[in-house]
């Protein structure tokens, strides 16, 4: 089963991410030719992490990671188990065209066990914010 997300190299040295459905160009050079697939993954959050780790210069790339890895343990060890803040859960529901769904929250927020609050005054705060703005009848797209 091909991955729905894919970290690609291109011959200028630039590491870029792309889906499986798009025409792979390099986001630095522009080139088209000279590109290989390096790995898939199957979301967009471990492939935003990866594409970052590939462009990090070589000089720095051990000593970043390993500060980056001891950060995380840190964050594990000293933060109590608490649900994620709503913004981060309106986040996680949107998918990768920037669509965020009424049903898609709805699955985040009882995944996440959260019951004290609806995706309609979820959605409704952001939209009184200004962070969202509505698409359609239960789709809305992120302002910024």
């Amino acid at each position: 089963m091909p991955f729905k997300f894919n970290l690609v190299t291109c011959g200028c040295g630039h590491s870029f991410g792309t889906s499986g459905s798009r025409v792979n160009y390099c986001t630095k050079c522009g080139s088209t030719s000279n590109i290989k697939d390096i790995t898939g993954f199957d979301n967009a959050e471990k492939l935003s992490e990866a594409v970052s780790i590939a462009n990090i210069p070589k000089e720095i790339s051990d000593e970043l990671i390993e500060k980056i890895q001891k950060k995380e343990n840190k964050s594990k060890l000293f933060t109590p188990n608490k649900s994620p803040d709503p913004f981060s859960l309106m986040k996680i529901a949107t998918d990768v065209d920037g669509n965020l769904s009424k049903l898609s929250l709805e699955k985040i927020l009882i995944n996440e066990g959260i019951s004290d609050v609806s995706s309609e005054h979820l959605i409704g705060q952001a939209e009184m914010q200004g962070l969202l703005v509505r698409v359609s009848q239960n789709t809305w797209n992120w302002l910024s």
